[in-house]
């Protein structure tokens, strides 16, 4: 598992700018409430669900999907309480 230092953490901030607005405000909570508290483990799951497209990661935050990957639904879960 990779250690993620400041550098690779402002590029995962940077990476979660997306281009659908309601996914845009979801993150922007979710960094501001939840993403200094991840793990390394959790990071590297998250920066997984942002390589998603974002109308496919914006219907598993709606929860109008399922993950295919279950290593998604915990930090999917913060996403959605932040």
């Amino acid at each position: 598992m990779p250690v993620f230092d400041d550098a690779a953490k402002r590029k995962i901030h940077y990476q979660t700018r997306r281009g659908l607005l309601e996914l845009d405000i979801v993150l922007k909570r979710f960094m501001a409430k939840e993403f200094q508290n991840l793990s390394d483990d959790e990071l590297s799951v998250f920066v997984d669900i942002l390589e998603l497209p974002d109308q496919e990661f914006l219907a598993l935050v709606n929860q109008k999907e399922e993950a295919k990957d279950s290593r998604f639904l915990p930090i999917l879960e913060k996403i959605r309480r932040a």
